[in-house]
Protein backbone atom coordinates (compact mmCIF):
# COMPACT_ATOMS: atom_id res chain seq x y z
CA UNK A 1 0.00 0.00 0.00
CA UNK A 2 1.43 3.55 -0.41
CA UNK A 3 0.81 6.70 1.55
CA UNK A 4 1.05 10.08 -0.37
CA UNK A 5 2.22 13.17 1.05
CA UNK A 6 4.40 16.69 0.23
CA UNK A 7 6.26 15.31 3.79
CA UNK A 8 9.84 14.05 4.44
CA UNK A 9 12.41 15.81 2.67
CA UNK A 10 15.61 16.32 4.34
CA UNK A 11 18.12 18.86 2.75
CA UNK A 12 21.88 19.16 3.57
CA UNK A 13 21.26 22.92 4.15
CA UNK A 14 18.33 21.99 7.09
CA UNK A 15 20.00 19.19 8.88
CA UNK A 16 23.28 19.69 10.81
CA UNK A 17 25.00 17.26 13.14
CA UNK A 18 22.77 16.55 16.03
CA UNK A 19 25.45 17.82 18.49
CA UNK A 20 25.49 20.96 16.66
CA UNK A 21 21.88 22.40 16.88
CA UNK A 22 20.53 19.50 19.02
CA UNK A 23 17.84 16.85 18.22
CA UNK A 24 15.19 19.26 18.04
CA UNK A 25 16.04 20.83 15.30
CA UNK A 26 16.72 18.01 13.31
CA UNK A 27 13.15 16.43 13.84
CA UNK A 28 11.65 20.18 13.13
CA UNK A 29 13.17 19.10 9.76
CA UNK A 30 11.74 15.75 9.46
CA UNK A 31 8.11 15.72 10.97
CA UNK A 32 6.91 12.42 11.48
CA UNK A 33 4.79 12.63 8.29
CA UNK A 34 4.08 9.90 5.76
CA UNK A 35 6.24 9.27 3.00
CA UNK A 36 5.93 11.18 -0.14
CA UNK A 37 5.37 8.64 -2.84
CA UNK A 38 5.70 10.32 -6.72
CA UNK A 39 2.19 10.40 -8.91
CA UNK A 40 1.81 9.68 -12.14
CA UNK A 41 3.77 11.14 -14.80
CA UNK A 42 6.75 12.35 -12.31
CA UNK A 43 9.98 10.57 -12.84
CA UNK A 44 10.66 6.97 -11.76
CA UNK A 45 7.42 6.08 -12.57
CA UNK A 46 9.18 3.67 -15.49
CA UNK A 47 11.66 2.61 -12.56
CA UNK A 48 8.38 2.03 -10.06
CA UNK A 49 6.43 0.23 -13.23
CA UNK A 50 9.56 -2.15 -13.55
CA UNK A 51 10.16 -2.77 -10.38
CA UNK A 52 6.88 -3.96 -9.60
CA UNK A 53 6.72 -6.17 -12.68
CA UNK A 54 10.37 -7.86 -11.44
CA UNK A 55 8.57 -7.73 -7.76
CA UNK A 56 5.10 -9.72 -8.58
CA UNK A 57 7.33 -12.05 -10.68
CA UNK A 58 9.50 -12.69 -7.68
CA UNK A 59 6.01 -13.10 -5.66
CA UNK A 60 4.88 -15.96 -7.66
CA UNK A 61 7.59 -18.14 -5.64
CA UNK A 62 5.47 -19.04 -2.18
CA UNK A 63 9.38 -18.11 -0.48
CA UNK A 64 8.96 -15.13 -1.18
CA UNK A 65 8.39 -12.25 1.13
CA UNK A 66 9.77 -9.02 1.46
CA UNK A 67 9.08 -5.31 2.33
CA UNK A 68 10.64 -3.23 -0.40
CA UNK A 69 11.40 0.65 -0.21
CA UNK A 70 13.12 2.08 -3.11
CA UNK A 71 13.71 5.98 -3.25
CA UNK A 72 15.36 8.16 -6.09
CA UNK A 73 16.40 11.84 -5.87
CA UNK A 74 15.14 12.14 -2.08
CA UNK A 75 11.36 10.10 -3.51
CA UNK A 76 9.90 7.27 -2.50
CA UNK A 77 8.44 5.50 -5.72
CA UNK A 78 8.12 1.74 -4.28
CA UNK A 79 7.08 1.41 -1.12
CA UNK A 80 5.26 -1.96 -1.20
CA UNK A 81 5.63 -5.74 0.68
CA UNK A 82 4.89 -9.00 -0.79
CA UNK A 83 4.27 -12.70 0.84
CA UNK A 84 3.44 -13.20 4.49
CA UNK A 85 3.92 -11.40 8.07
CA UNK A 86 2.53 -14.96 9.16
CA UNK A 87 2.38 -18.01 7.09
CA UNK A 88 0.65 -19.98 9.47
CA UNK A 89 -2.50 -17.59 9.83
CA UNK A 90 -2.40 -15.73 6.24
CA UNK A 91 -1.55 -12.43 7.43
CA UNK A 92 -0.03 -10.18 4.86
CA UNK A 93 2.82 -8.75 4.91
CA UNK A 94 2.73 -4.98 4.73
CA UNK A 95 5.03 -2.46 4.30
CA UNK A 96 5.15 -0.73 8.16
CA UNK A 97 6.02 -4.03 9.62
CA UNK A 98 8.69 -4.48 12.02
CA UNK A 99 11.61 -6.60 10.91
CA UNK A 100 15.35 -7.70 12.72
CA UNK A 101 17.74 -6.04 10.62
CA UNK A 102 21.04 -8.20 12.00
CA UNK A 103 24.29 -6.67 10.57
CA UNK A 104 22.68 -3.65 9.30
CA UNK A 105 22.72 -2.69 12.72
CA UNK A 106 26.56 -1.82 11.98
CA UNK A 107 26.64 1.30 10.75
CA UNK A 108 25.04 2.77 13.85
CA UNK A 109 27.65 1.12 15.85
CA UNK A 110 30.09 2.73 13.92
CA UNK A 111 28.15 6.21 13.36
CA UNK A 112 27.85 6.27 17.80
CA UNK A 113 31.37 5.41 17.37
CA UNK A 114 32.40 8.22 15.23
CA UNK A 115 29.98 10.82 16.98
CA UNK A 116 32.27 10.26 20.37
CA UNK A 117 35.84 10.89 18.02
CA UNK A 118 33.87 14.23 16.83
CA UNK A 119 32.92 15.39 20.30
CA UNK A 120 36.74 14.86 21.36
CA UNK A 121 35.60 11.98 23.56
CA UNK A 122 37.64 9.16 21.80
CA UNK A 123 40.39 8.85 19.17
CA UNK A 124 40.42 5.89 16.27
CA UNK A 125 44.11 5.55 17.25
CA UNK A 126 43.59 4.60 21.16
CA UNK A 127 43.91 0.59 22.06
CA UNK A 128 40.81 -1.19 22.68
CA UNK A 129 42.87 -2.37 25.50
CA UNK A 130 42.41 1.08 27.56
CA UNK A 131 38.37 0.21 27.67
CA UNK A 132 38.22 -3.55 27.91
CA UNK A 133 39.17 -5.26 31.52
CA UNK A 134 39.97 -8.04 30.53
CA UNK A 135 41.49 -7.52 27.28
CA UNK A 136 44.65 -9.81 26.46
CA UNK A 137 48.36 -8.19 26.60
CA UNK A 138 48.50 -9.36 22.40
CA UNK A 139 45.75 -7.09 21.45
CA UNK A 140 47.65 -3.75 22.54
CA UNK A 141 48.16 -2.80 19.41
CA UNK A 142 44.96 -3.51 17.99
CA UNK A 143 42.97 0.21 17.60
CA UNK A 144 39.23 1.54 17.42
CA UNK A 145 39.61 2.23 13.75
CA UNK A 146 40.87 -1.40 13.67
CA UNK A 147 37.30 -2.63 15.04
CA UNK A 148 35.44 0.05 12.62
CA UNK A 149 37.25 -1.61 10.01
CA UNK A 150 37.30 -5.52 10.66
CA UNK A 151 41.38 -5.59 10.18
CA UNK A 152 41.58 -6.22 14.21
CA UNK A 153 43.01 -9.57 13.81
CA UNK A 154 40.89 -10.21 17.23
CA UNK A 155 39.48 -13.96 16.78
CA UNK A 156 35.46 -13.80 16.18
CA UNK A 157 34.55 -14.90 19.90
CA UNK A 158 30.83 -14.19 19.47
CA UNK A 159 29.99 -17.74 19.38
CA UNK A 160 30.91 -18.11 22.70
CA UNK A 161 29.26 -15.41 24.17
CA UNK A 162 26.42 -16.62 26.27
CA UNK A 163 22.72 -15.43 25.22
CA UNK A 164 22.27 -12.52 28.11
CA UNK A 165 19.98 -9.04 28.50
CA UNK A 166 21.40 -6.48 26.44
CA UNK A 167 22.55 -4.31 29.18
CA UNK A 168 24.82 -7.64 30.69
CA UNK A 169 26.85 -7.71 27.08
CA UNK A 170 29.82 -6.22 28.87
CA UNK A 171 29.91 -8.65 31.75
CA UNK A 172 29.01 -11.52 29.44
CA UNK A 173 33.08 -9.97 27.15
CA UNK A 174 34.35 -10.04 30.43
CA UNK A 175 33.93 -13.55 31.40
CA UNK A 176 34.68 -14.75 27.86
CA UNK A 177 38.06 -12.93 27.90
CA UNK A 178 38.32 -14.61 31.09
CA UNK A 179 38.00 -17.84 29.95
CA UNK A 180 40.48 -17.20 26.69
CA UNK A 181 42.95 -15.91 28.62
CA UNK A 182 46.15 -14.81 26.50
CA UNK A 183 44.33 -15.55 23.45
CA UNK A 184 46.72 -14.43 20.03
CA UNK A 185 45.25 -12.10 17.47
CA UNK A 186 44.97 -14.09 14.35
CA UNK A 187 46.90 -11.60 12.05
CA UNK A 188 48.68 -7.99 12.53
CA UNK A 189 46.44 -5.23 13.06
CA UNK A 190 45.61 -3.43 9.83
CA UNK A 191 47.23 -6.11 7.92
CA UNK A 192 44.11 -8.09 6.14
CA UNK A 193 40.72 -7.75 6.27
CA UNK A 194 37.97 -10.29 8.36
CA UNK A 195 34.37 -9.64 8.86
CA UNK A 196 33.79 -9.99 12.38
CA UNK A 197 30.85 -9.43 14.91
CA UNK A 198 33.05 -9.54 17.65
CA UNK A 199 34.96 -6.54 16.80
CA UNK A 200 31.19 -4.71 16.53
CA UNK A 201 30.51 -6.11 20.07
CA UNK A 202 33.54 -4.98 21.09
CA UNK A 203 32.69 -1.46 19.64
CA UNK A 204 29.42 -1.46 21.68
CA UNK A 205 31.26 -1.66 25.13
CA UNK A 206 33.72 0.77 24.45
CA UNK A 207 31.09 3.28 23.60
CA UNK A 208 28.79 2.23 26.72
CA UNK A 209 32.63 2.85 28.91
CA UNK A 210 32.87 6.42 26.98
CA UNK A 211 29.19 7.45 27.12
CA UNK A 212 28.77 6.19 30.58
CA UNK A 213 25.17 4.55 29.50
CA UNK A 214 23.93 1.27 27.66
CA UNK A 215 24.70 1.34 24.03
CA UNK A 216 21.16 1.68 23.05
CA UNK A 217 20.72 4.44 25.45
CA UNK A 218 23.45 6.19 23.18
CA UNK A 219 21.98 5.08 20.12
CA UNK A 220 18.70 7.04 21.68
CA UNK A 221 20.18 10.16 22.39
CA UNK A 222 22.86 10.57 19.93
CA UNK A 223 22.65 8.30 16.77
CA UNK A 224 18.98 7.44 16.22
CA UNK A 225 16.07 10.08 15.77
CA UNK A 226 13.63 8.55 18.49
CA UNK A 227 10.67 10.61 17.52
CA UNK A 228 10.56 9.79 14.09
CA UNK A 229 12.25 6.38 14.79
CA UNK A 230 9.91 4.87 16.77
CA UNK A 231 9.97 1.37 15.68
CA UNK A 232 14.02 1.20 16.06
CA UNK A 233 14.81 -0.55 18.99
CA UNK A 234 17.48 -3.13 20.05
CA UNK A 235 15.16 -6.56 19.54
CA UNK A 236 14.23 -7.92 22.91
CA UNK A 237 13.22 -11.91 21.29
CA UNK A 238 10.61 -12.06 23.55
CA UNK A 239 9.37 -9.09 24.29
CA UNK A 240 5.19 -8.52 22.26
CA UNK A 241 6.19 -5.52 20.33
CA UNK A 242 3.26 -4.11 17.90
CA UNK A 243 3.85 -4.87 13.88
CA UNK A 244 7.13 -7.07 14.18
CA UNK A 245 6.91 -10.33 11.85
CA UNK A 246 7.46 -14.06 12.69
CA UNK A 247 11.16 -15.14 10.93
CA UNK A 248 11.43 -18.00 8.54
CA UNK A 249 13.99 -20.39 7.08
CA UNK A 250 14.06 -22.78 4.30
CA UNK A 251 14.75 -26.17 4.83
CA UNK A 252 14.76 -28.34 1.80
CA UNK A 253 13.01 -26.29 -0.07
CA UNK A 254 10.58 -25.62 2.06
CA UNK A 255 9.44 -23.05 4.89
CA UNK A 256 10.16 -23.22 8.33
CA UNK A 257 9.13 -21.70 11.77
CA UNK A 258 12.67 -19.96 12.72
CA UNK A 259 13.93 -21.46 15.85
CA UNK A 260 13.28 -18.13 18.09
CA UNK A 261 16.49 -17.86 20.85
CA UNK A 262 18.35 -14.84 22.57
CA UNK A 263 20.44 -13.30 19.35
CA UNK A 264 22.94 -11.84 21.83
CA UNK A 265 23.72 -9.85 19.07
CA UNK A 266 23.82 -6.42 20.66
CA UNK A 267 26.10 -3.85 18.62
CA UNK A 268 26.98 -6.26 16.10
CA UNK A 269 22.93 -7.01 14.90
CA UNK A 270 20.76 -6.43 17.48
CA UNK A 271 18.40 -3.86 16.00
CA UNK A 272 14.87 -3.82 14.58
CA UNK A 273 13.51 -1.32 12.12
CA UNK A 274 11.01 -0.81 9.48
CA UNK A 275 11.31 0.67 5.74
CA UNK A 276 10.33 3.95 6.90
CA UNK A 277 13.03 4.48 9.90
CA UNK A 278 15.70 3.25 8.17
CA UNK A 279 14.67 5.67 5.07
CA UNK A 280 14.27 8.54 7.41
CA UNK A 281 17.38 7.88 9.49
CA UNK A 282 19.37 7.27 5.95
CA UNK A 283 18.44 10.26 4.56
CA UNK A 284 19.11 12.66 7.45
CA UNK A 285 23.02 10.65 8.07
CA UNK A 286 23.98 10.83 3.97
CA UNK A 287 22.96 14.55 4.58
CA UNK A 288 25.26 15.19 7.50
CA UNK A 289 22.51 15.26 10.31
CA UNK A 290 24.09 12.32 12.09
CA UNK A 291 27.68 12.69 11.82
CA UNK A 292 28.81 16.01 9.66
CA UNK A 293 29.46 15.06 5.92
CA UNK A 294 33.22 14.81 6.36
CA UNK A 295 32.69 11.91 9.06
CA UNK A 296 30.23 10.40 6.83
CA UNK A 297 33.16 10.35 3.67
CA UNK A 298 35.37 9.05 6.03
CA UNK A 299 33.11 6.26 7.24
CA UNK A 300 32.27 5.42 3.46
CA UNK A 301 35.98 5.51 2.56
CA UNK A 302 36.92 1.82 1.59
CA UNK A 303 39.60 0.07 3.52
CA UNK A 304 40.33 -3.74 2.94
CA UNK A 305 37.71 -5.57 1.84
CA UNK A 306 36.18 -2.53 0.39
CA UNK A 307 35.44 -1.76 3.81
CA UNK A 308 35.13 1.50 5.53
CA UNK A 309 33.54 2.00 8.89
CA UNK A 310 30.14 0.56 8.53
CA UNK A 311 29.61 0.58 5.47
CA UNK A 312 31.35 -1.28 2.58
CA UNK A 313 32.05 0.89 -0.56
CA UNK A 314 32.25 -0.41 -4.26
CA UNK A 315 30.89 -0.34 -7.86
CA UNK A 316 27.40 -1.91 -9.02
CA UNK A 317 26.89 -1.48 -12.93
CA UNK A 318 29.72 1.01 -12.84
CA UNK A 319 28.04 3.14 -10.31
CA UNK A 320 29.65 4.09 -6.38
CA UNK A 321 27.15 2.09 -4.08
CA UNK A 322 27.87 2.31 -0.47
CA UNK A 323 25.72 -0.75 1.29
CA UNK A 324 25.71 -3.23 4.07
CA UNK A 325 24.12 -6.19 4.31
CA UNK A 326 22.18 -8.08 7.52
CA UNK A 327 20.81 -11.91 8.11
CA UNK A 328 19.96 -12.63 11.85
CA UNK A 329 17.89 -16.51 12.39
CA UNK A 330 14.62 -15.93 10.84
CA UNK A 331 15.07 -12.41 8.50
CA UNK A 332 17.74 -10.84 6.27
CA UNK A 333 18.08 -7.06 5.56
CA UNK A 334 19.72 -5.15 2.79
CA UNK A 335 20.47 -1.67 2.46
CA UNK A 336 21.60 0.51 -0.58
CA UNK A 337 22.77 3.79 -1.44
CA UNK A 338 23.66 5.29 -4.98
CA UNK A 339 25.78 9.01 -3.85
CA UNK A 340 25.84 10.18 -7.48
CA UNK A 341 22.42 9.15 -8.69
CA UNK A 342 20.78 9.59 -4.83
CA UNK A 343 19.28 6.27 -5.16
CA UNK A 344 17.97 4.08 -1.96
CA UNK A 345 16.95 0.58 -1.83
CA UNK A 346 16.21 -0.91 1.08
CA UNK A 347 14.89 -4.43 0.85
CA UNK A 348 13.77 -6.54 4.54
CA UNK A 349 12.76 -10.02 4.39
CA UNK A 350 11.19 -12.42 6.94
CA UNK A 351 13.14 -15.32 5.58
CA UNK A 352 16.74 -15.99 6.83
CA UNK A 353 17.63 -17.38 3.14
CA UNK A 354 16.10 -14.26 1.20
CA UNK A 355 19.16 -12.58 -1.07
CA UNK A 356 18.51 -9.40 -0.06
CA UNK A 357 21.73 -8.03 -1.47
CA UNK A 358 21.12 -9.91 -4.53
CA UNK A 359 16.99 -8.80 -4.68
CA UNK A 360 18.91 -5.29 -3.98
CA UNK A 361 20.91 -5.34 -6.96
CA UNK A 362 18.09 -6.81 -9.23
CA UNK A 363 16.21 -3.22 -7.91
CA UNK A 364 19.14 -1.10 -8.97
CA UNK A 365 19.54 -3.25 -12.43
CA UNK A 366 16.01 -1.35 -13.84
CA UNK A 367 17.38 1.77 -13.23
CA UNK A 368 20.57 1.57 -14.53
CA UNK A 369 20.80 -1.54 -16.88
CA UNK A 370 16.81 -2.44 -17.37
CA UNK A 371 17.50 -4.38 -20.23
CA UNK A 372 20.07 -6.64 -18.04
CA UNK A 373 16.51 -7.80 -15.54
CA UNK A 374 15.34 -10.59 -17.54
CA UNK A 375 11.78 -9.93 -18.55
CA UNK A 376 8.61 -11.72 -17.62
CA UNK A 377 8.99 -14.81 -20.00
CA UNK A 378 12.37 -15.92 -17.93
CA UNK A 379 12.61 -18.41 -15.67
CA UNK A 380 13.37 -16.92 -12.84
CA UNK A 381 14.51 -19.41 -10.72
CA UNK A 382 17.76 -19.92 -12.89
CA UNK A 383 18.06 -16.14 -12.51
CA UNK A 384 17.94 -16.22 -9.06
CA UNK A 385 20.92 -18.53 -8.88
CA UNK A 386 23.25 -16.51 -10.41
CA UNK A 387 26.15 -15.05 -7.86
CA UNK A 388 26.08 -11.50 -6.14
CA UNK A 389 28.87 -10.67 -8.09
CA UNK A 390 26.77 -11.26 -11.38
CA UNK A 391 23.72 -9.81 -10.35
CA UNK A 392 25.15 -6.83 -9.04
CA UNK A 393 28.05 -6.06 -11.43
CA UNK A 394 26.22 -6.17 -14.69
CA UNK A 395 27.42 -2.96 -16.88
CA UNK A 396 25.97 -1.01 -19.43
CA UNK A 397 27.75 -1.02 -23.13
Amino acid sequence: MNETSSGLRASSEALQPIGSRGLASVLASMALLPLPVLHASQPGDDLASRARTYLEKRADAPAFSAAILIASRGEVVVREAYGMADFELAVPLRPDHVFRIGSLTKPFTAAAALRLRDEDRLELSTSVCDFVLRCPSAWRQVTIAHLLGHTSGIPDLFGHLDAVPAPATRAEVDRVLEEVGELALESSPGASYAYSNFNYVLLGYVIEVIAGKSWESFLLSDVLLPDVMPDTRYDDVWAVVPRRVHGYELENGELRLTRYTDHAAYAAGGLRSTLDDLRRWSDAYWAGGIVPKATVAQAVTPGLGSYGYGWQTTQHFGKTVHNHTGGMRGFASHLAFYPGEELLIIVLSNVEDENTKGTACDLAALAFAPEAVPSPGIVMEQWLERANEERCAVRQE
